[in-house]
């Protein structure tokens, strides 16, 4: 039943997951292919061993910034203790997430996988679902935004280069819900770099980049309150 849920190259196959999908900002597109992203070394420095073949790395990019997501983050069943036990398991389990794209809604996506999946369930089983909260869904910037202007300005300012503007495949809920309560939308104005391990147990940062944040911040706050 897991697997029917991709296919080979690890593509979402549920019937209507990528329905009211919407496009990416155009200059998303173009960060992509202006980033000369190495993938060979993407996966040397996660450690992970790399693919053959191995992807292009506007491929791979577009893949982590523009496509969403299901994944398993736990499956269990049968015996896991020390030893062998010749049992057939009675029951199995599996957590599912799914990390969603511009236009998608959660409660739809939600009811897709879960439609999949009574779908296929085989005669003789139980397939109980149980939910863990609503979702949120994703969060896109308008690339017309103010705010954006000033702060790429700012950036460009200090390090000396027009920065890219990228999407990311990570959980911020927050900016989704400022959006749906007060209508406005999220700048995410941070200095930790990839390097720097954040959310790791070795997370750090860089005095260097502390600094540079407290310049910027200073920096944006007085040019939003002459805005």
């Amino acid at each position: 039943m897991l697997a029917s849920l991709h296919d080979a190259n690890g593509n979402v196959t549920v019937p209507g997951f990528a329905d009211g999908i919407l496009p990416p900002d155009p200059a998303i597109a173009e960060a992509i292919e202006a980033a000369g992203f190495d993938a060979g070394r993407y996966f040397d420095e996660i450690g992970a061993r790399r693919p053959a073949p191995l992807p292009e790395g506007t491929d791979l990019l577009a893949r982590q910034w523009l496509q969403p997501t299901l994944e398993f983050n736990g499956i269990a069943g049968g015996y896991a203790g020390p030893g062998t036990k010749t049992i057939i398991p009675a029951t199995a389990s599996a957590k599912i997430t799914c990390r969603l794209v511009r236009g998608h809604d959660p409660e739809a996506v939600r009811e897709t996988v879960a439609a999949h999946l009574r779908q296929i369930t085989p005669s003789g089983y139980r397939l109980d679902l149980v939910e863990h909260g609503p979702g949120n869904a994703a969060f896109s910037l308008d690339p017309k935004l103010a705010g954006l202007a000033v702060t790429e300005a700012i950036l460009e300012e200090l390090l000396g280069a027009a920065p890219l503007r990228v999407a990311m495949g990570a959980t911020v809920p927050i900016g989704g819900v400022f959006a749906k309560h007060l209508g406005v939308g999220t700048v995410f104005f941070s200095f930790s770099t990839s390097d720097e391990d954040y959310h790791a147990p070795n997370e750090f940062l860089r005095l260097s980049n502390f600094r540079l944040g407290m310049n910027a911040w200073s920096r944006l706050f007085e040019r939003l309150a002459a805005t």
